[in-house]
C-alpha cells in the first residue's frame, strides 16, 4: 500500500483535530487487515474516531458493520449479535447449516427454543459463518464502539468467531473502542486478528484544542482562551466543548487582560459528572422525565414513547432535547443520546423514586420476557417472591438462548429477590453459580459463593451440592479431593449428590494415580446411581471405572463395557451418541476396525443436531484413534477438520494439547510439539495432576526420542517411570513410553534404565495389551546386542518383525529399524542396508518424517553406497519378485513393505533400466547382457 494514500487522511477535514497520527493507524488498518483498539477516558472522542473510520471504510468499499451498544444492553442476550446480524445482506444466512442457523434465530428471539437449550458454540460458529461468507465477497470492517457495555454473549460470540477466521488477511479490519479498565471485553480482544494495534488515546494539546473551540463555537475563542479551557478540562474535549458552551451566556465574566501573562480562572467545575449534570439541568423538567425513560431502556423508539406518553409531551420533550443538542430521533425512529455520556447524566441525575417509576413503565412496556424482568427488579426494595419468580423465568429464557453468563446475573437476582432462606432462594444460587460455570466466568461463579452462600445457614445436603461446585472451580487437585471427601461425610444417604461426588472423587484418585481408591468410588457411585435410577450419573461413573481399569490392568475391562452397553439401551442412546461414541473410540485397540466409525458417526450426529459442545471430546477421540494405528496423514486432517468445526472449548485445553502434540511430533514439527509439551508439563494444574503430568512428560519424551536428543529424552521419562512404579499403573492410554524410554537408555549405555523400561513393557502387555509385549521382546533384543550377543539378538528381532498384525505400522517399522542396526553392528551391510530402506521407506509412507531421516541415516553408517545409476537393494529385491512373476501384493507381503511402495519402487527401476513393461524387466534381468529391450 502506499504511504502517501495513507498520510493523505487529515483528522481536520472531518473535524477532529490532534488526532492525525492515530487515525492514519486506522486508515491503514482499513486497508491492510489486522485491528486496532483505541482506549481512552470518557470524552476523549473514541467514538468520534471510529465514525470517521466508518466513512473512510465506506469510501473503501468495505461491507461496515457496526455494534454501538449502550449502558442497559449489558444485560440483554445478544443485544450486540442482534445489531450486528441485523446489518447482513438477506440470503447470507444460507450458508449455515441447520443447527447453527436454528441456534443463532433462538439467540436472537426470532424462533421459540422449543424446550431445548441453544448450544452457545453453534451460536459461535454461525456468527463464524457469517463472517467468513462476508469475508469472501469482498472486504469487512467491524466496529465495536463501547465495549465496557458489549453484552458478554456478543462478545464471547465474535470473540470466537474471528479467533477462528480463516481469510485473506486484508479482508476484516476491526476497529474497537473501549475504557482503560481491566477486564473489559477480553472475550472480543483475545480474538482479534493480527496485528493488534493497541492506542491510548491522549488529551488533547493546547492548540488542538483551540481549534476545536473555533470549529464549534466560533473565533473569539483565541489561543489565550482555549488553553485555560484546556487546563480547565485535563485536555479532554468533550468536556471542553461542554465547559465552553457553559461560558457562551456571558464571555466577559471570564475575560482577563492577556498582558499579565496568566491564564483565566473559570469558575466551572471541571468534574465531567457535574458538568454533564449542569447540563442536564437546563433540560424542561417533561423532557427529563422521557429521556429518563430512554436512559433506562437502552433503546426506544418514537412509537414505543407514543404508546405511554401524551403526544405534545413528547413533541415537546424531543425539541428539547434537540434544541439542547442532548438526544435526536435517528434511523428507524429511534431516540439516540449525541454522547453515550448524557444516557448516564440523566439517569444518574434522577431519584431513585423517579427511576423506579421509569423501570415500572418500562416493564409494562416491553413485550421481551428478559428485557422487561430486569426492570421489574428495578422498581421493588425488598424482596418479592413475584418478581424472583419472573426473574427466574428471564434466567430460564436466557440460558435456552444460550446466554449462560447473562442466565447467571437473572439467577443471582432471582436469589436476592427471594425472601428467606428456604430451599427456593438455595436453588436459585445454585443456579446461578451452575450458569456462570457453564459460561466459563469461573470468578462470577466464585464470587456468589463468596458473598452470599457463605453467610447462609445450610443442611447436609446443600453443603454437599456446594462442594460439587466448588470442586469444579478449583485447579487444584488435591483441594478438589479434600472437599469431595468432607462433602461425602456430610452427604446424607439416598441424596442424588452423594453418587456424583463419589464419582468424581473417584476421578480426582485416578488423576492422582490412587488406582485402589479410584477404583473403589467409581464401583460405590455405580451401585447408588443405579439403586436411585440416575442413568446420566452411572454412566459416568462406568466410564470412570473403565478408564481406572485400563491405568491399573484390573477389574473386568469386557464386563464393564458391557455394563455400558446394556445401560446406553436403557437409556435409548443408539450408537452415534457421544458418550457411547467416544468411550467405544477412545478405549480402543489400536487395530480395532470399527474404532473410527463409532467415533465419525458420533462426530456426524453432535453436528447435526447442533450439539458442538461434544466435539472436543470426540476429535480428541477420533484423532488418537488415528495415531494408535500409525494413520498420521489422516490424524493431520482430522485436527484441520476440528479446527474449522470449532471443536475446541475453552474447557478442553488439555485435550487439545494432547492431540496438537500427538500431530505435531508426528509430522516431525518437533519445535511445535516439543514447546506445547514443555509448557503443558510445566503449568502449576498440570503438574498437580499425576495423571496429565505423566501423559505429557511421555510426549516429551518421544519428541526428543524422535530428535535423537537422548539425555533430553530419558529425563522425563524417567519420571515417568517413578510415576508408574509409585502408583502401580500399567498402562497410559495405550502409549508405548516406554519404548522411548528403553530407546535413549540403549543410546546413553544407561541399562538398569533399559531393563526398568522393558519391565513396564511387560506389565502392560500382560495387562492386555500383546503389541507392548513385542515392543518388549524388541527392546531386549537390542539390549542383547549392546552386550555382544549379537546372533541371539538377530534371532530375537527377526522373530519380532515376522509377527505381522501384533504392532501398529510405526512399531512394526521400528522393529525393522531395530533388526537393521543389528544387522549393521553383525556386519552383514547388504542386508542392513536393505532393512533401514525398507524402514524409511515405512516411515515415509506413513509421513512420519523424523524416523525416516534416523533410519537412512542409520543406513549410511552401514559403509554401503551403490552406485548411482544401479539400483538399491530395495528395488532389486522388488524386481527379482517382480520378474520373477509374484504380482504386486504378493511382492508387498514377501518384503514387509505396501503396495504403494513396490508401485513407486517400480516407478524408479523403470526408469534406471529404461524397460516399460514387466515382460521387458524380466528380459533384461533374465539377459543382462542385451542391448535395447525387446517389445512386449
Amino acid at each position: 500500500m502506499d504511504d502517501a494514500e495513507v498520510d493523505d487522511v487529515s483528522a481536520a477535514a472531518y473535524g477532529l483535530f490532534g488526532r492525525d497520527e492515530v487515525l492514519r493507524s486506522l486508515h491503514r488498518t482499513l486497508l491492510e487487515g489486522g485491528s486496532v483498539v483505541v482506549t481512552g477516558e470518557p470524552g476523549l472522542g473514541k467514538s468520534s474516531l471510529l465514525k470517521v473510520a466508518d466513512q473512510l471504510a465506506q469510501r473503501a468499499a468495505h461491507r461496515v458493520l457496526a455494534v454501538t451498544p449502550t449502558l442497559f444492553d449489558r444485560g440483554l442476550p445478544f443485544s450486540g449479535l442482534a445489531e450486528l446480524v441485523a446489518q447482513i445482506p438477506k440470503g447470507v444466512d444460507r450458508a449455515l447449516p441447520e443447527p447453527q442457523r436454528r441456534a443463532l434465530a433462538v439467540a436472537l428471539r426470532q424462533q421459540d427454543s422449543e424446550g431445548h437449550e441453544a448450544d452457545p458454540l453453534a451460536v459461535q460458529l454461525a456468527v463464524r459463518t457469517l463472517l467468513t461468507e462476508l469475508c469472501g465477497s469482498g472486504s469487512v470492517t467491524l466496529i465495536v464502539d463501547d465495549l465496557q457495555w458489549l453484552d458478554s454473549a456478543s462478545a464471547a460470540s465474535l470473540g470466537f468467531a474471528m479467533r477462528r477466521l480463516a481469510v485473506e488477511a486484508a479482508r476484516l479490519s476491526v476497529l474497537v473502542g473501549t475504557r482503560p479498565a481491566a477486564g473489559i471485553g477480553t472475550e472480543l480482544t483475545s480474538g482479534l486478528p493480527g496485528p493488534v494495534n493497541d492506542i491510548r488515546l491522549a488529551p488533547l494539546e493546547d492548540w488542538a484544542m483551540g481549534q476545536l473551540l473555533r470549529e464549534h463555537l466560533g473565533a473569539r475563542w483565541t489561543p489565550p482562551m482555549s488553553r485555560g479551557v484546556t487546563r480547565a478540562s485535563g485536555g479532554n474535549p468533550f468536556l471542553g466543548l461542554m465547559i465552553a458552551q457553559a461560558m457562551q451566556s456571558d464571555l466577559s465574566q471570564w475575560w482577563w487582560n492577556p498582558h499579565d501573562g496568566s491564564d483565566p480562572v473559570f469558575p466551572v467545575p471541571p468534574s465531567l459528572a457535574e458538568i454533564l449534570g449542569e447540563k442536564v439541568s437546563l433540560l424542561p423538567a417533561t423532557a427529563r422525565e422521557v429521556l429518563l425513560l430512554v436512559s433506562a431502556a437502552g433503546r426506544l423508539t418514537v412509537a414505543q414513547l407514543a404508546a405511554v406518553l401524551d403526544e405534545k409531551q413528547l413533541v415537546d420533550a424531543l425539541d428539547a432535547a434537540a434544541d439542547w443538542e442532548v438526544a435526536t430521533v435517528g434511523p428507524g425512529a429511534v431516540v439516540g443520546f449525541t454522547h453515550p455520556m448524557l444516557a448516564s447524566a440523566i439517569y444518574d441525575a434522577a431519584s431513585p423514586a423517579e427511576r423506579r417509576r421509569a423501570h415500572k413503565v418500562l416493564a409494562d412496556l416491553i413485550g421481551d420476557p428478559v428485557e422487561r424482568a430486569r426492570h421489574r427488579a428495578r422498581t421493588v426494595t425488598t424482596p418479592l417472591e413475584s418478581v424472583a419468580e419472573e426473574l427466574e423465568r428471564a434466567a430460564e429464557t436466557s440460558r435456552s438462548r444460550g446466554a449462560q453468563a447473562l442466565a447467571g446475573e437473572l439467577w443471582e437476582a432471582a436469589a436476592r429477590a427471594t425472601p428467606g432462606e428456604g430451599r427456593a432462594a438455595f436453588g436459585r444460587w445454585f443456579a446461578a453459580i451452575d450458569c456462570y460455570l457453564a459460561a466459563g466466568d469461573g470468578l462470577a461463579a466464585q464470587a456468589v459463593i463468596d458473598s452470599s452462600l457463605v453467610t447462609l445457614t445450610l443442611s447436609g445436603e446443600e453443603q454437599a451440592e456446594l462442594a460439587v461446585r466448588r470442586i469444579a472451580l478449583t485447579d487444584d487437585v488435591a483441594v478438589a479431593r479434600s472437599l469431595a471427601e468432607e462433602a461425602l461425610a456430610v452427604a446424607p444417604v439416598g441424596t442424588a449428590v452423594r453418587p456424583r461426588l463419589q464419582h468424581l472423587l473417584g476421578s480426582v484418585e485416578r488423576l492422582q494415580g490412587e488406582g485402589r481408591r479410584a477404583m473403589e468410588m467409581s464401583g460405590a457411585a455405580v451401585e447408588e446411581a443405579a439403586a436411585m435410577g440416575l442413568d446420566e450419573v452411572r454412566l459416568a461413573a462406568l466410564s470412570g471405572r473403565l478408564s481406572a481399569e485400563r491405568h491399573w490392568g484390573t477389574g473386568d475391562v469386557e464386563s464393564t463395557l458391557g455394563d455400558i452397553d446394556r445401560l446406553a439401551i436403557t437409556m435409548g442412546l443408539d450408537a452415534r451418541s457421544a458418550e457411547l461414541a467416544w468411550i467405544r473410540g477412545f478405549h480402543a485397540r489400536w487395530d480395532d476396525p470399527d474404532a473410527e466409525t463409532y467415533v465419525r458417526r458420533g462426530i456426524a450426529a453432535a453436528i447435526e443436531s447442533g450439539r458442538y459442545g461434544d466435539l472436543s471430546g470426540l476429535y480428541t477421540a477420533l484423532v488418537v484413534v488415528l495415531v494408535r494405528a500409525s494413520r498420521i496423514l489422516d490424524a493431520q486432517l482430522a485436527l484441520a477438520e476440528a479446527d474449522r468445526a470449532g471443536a475446541w472449548a475453552p474447557s478442553q485445553g488439555q485435550q487439545e494439547h494432547i492431540v496438537r502434540i500427538f500431530v505435531q511430533e508426528y509430522a516431525g514439527n518437533l519445535d511445535e510439539a516439543r514447546e506445547l509439551a514443555r509448557n503443558a508439563a510445566n503449568d502449576p494444574e498440570i503438574r498437580a495432576s499425576t495423571y496429565w503430568r505423566a501423559a505429557f512428560l511421555a510426549q516429551l519424551g518421544f519428541v526428543e526420542a524422535s530428535a535423537r536428543n537422548w539425555q533430553a529424552a530419558i529425563e522425563p521419562l524417567r519420571e515417568v517411570a517413578a510415576i508408574f512404579e509409585r502408583t502401580g499403573m500399567v498402562d497410559l492410554e495405550q502409549l508405548l513410553w516406554a519404548v522411548d524410554y528403553a530407546d535413549a537408555a540403549l543410546q546413553l549405555g544407561e541399562t538398569a534404565d533399559v531393563e526398568r523400561a522393558i519391565a513396564v513393557l511387560r506389565r502392560q502387555g500382560e495387562a492386555g495389551h500383546p503389541e507392548a509385549l513385542a515392543a518388549a521382546d524388541r527392546c531386549q533384543a537390542l539390549l542383547t546386542a549392546s552386550r555382544g550377543e549379537v546372533d541371539a539378538a538377530l534371532h530375537d528381532l527377526v522373530e519380532v518383525v515376522d509377527r505381522r498384525g501384533l504392532e501398529c505400522p510405526f512399531e512394526a517399522a521400528r522393529s525393522r529399524l531395530a533388526l537393521g542396526q543389528v544387522y549393521r553392528r553383525a556386519g552383514y551391510k547388504a542386508i542392513a542396508t536393505e532393512t533401514l530402506g525398507t524402514a524409511a521407506e515405512a516411515f515415509d509412507e506413513l509421513g512420519i518424517p523424523r524416523w525416516a531421516e534416523r533410519a537412512r541415516h542409520d543406513a549410511g553408517r552401514v559403509g554401503l553406497h551403490p552406485s548411482s545409476g544401479g539400483l538399491t537393494e530395495t528395488e532389486r529385491r522388488v524386481s527379482e519378485l517382480v520378474a520373477s512373476g509374484h504380482s504386486n501384493q504378493e511382492t508387498a507381503a514377501e518384503l514387509f513393505i505396501s503396495v504403494k511402495t513396490v508401485e513407486a519402487n517400480l516407478t524408479r527401476i523403470y526408469r534406471k533400466l529404461a524397460v516399460r513393461s514387466r515382460t521387458e524387466l524380466a528380459n533384461r534381468l533374465n539377459n543382462p547382457g542385451s542391448g535395447e529391450p525387446s517389445a512386449d
